[in-house]
């Protein structure tokens, strides 16, 4: 696939959930065909937030305003930061494409 686009609109992968565990999210392998039990990763409240809005119906562009809705941060950097982040998720096979599209 190529590099990610806002008007990508992606879904979380069966071969990970995410877990919160006191104060902290993770996202998990599920193990079994080769899941590699190392491979936890740790998310922070930004990454959790984006990680819950991967519904397979919000493109990029609805995440990232959510992003701007509920962090402070501005548009142009939600959205450099989303990009990559949702890059480091797909290298990992925790998302996968649902299509393309914007959500109404």
């Amino acid at each position: 696939m190529s590099d990610p686009a806002l008007e990508d609109v992606f879904q979380r992968s069966e071969r990970m959930v995410g877990r919160r565990i006191a104060d902290e999210y993770v996202l998990v392998p599920i193990l079994g065909r080769g899941a590699d039990a190392d491979g936890i990763f740790n998310l922070n409240r930004l990454g959790a937030f984006i990680w819950e809005q991967m519904d397979g119906r919000a493109d990029g562009r609805a995440i990232v305003e959510r992003v701007t809705d509920t962090f402070e941060v501005d548009g142009a950097r939600a959205s450099r930061d989303y990009l990559a982040f949702v890059a480091q998720l797909l290298s990992i096979e925790a998302l996968s494409p649902a299509g393309r599209g914007r959500e109404r």
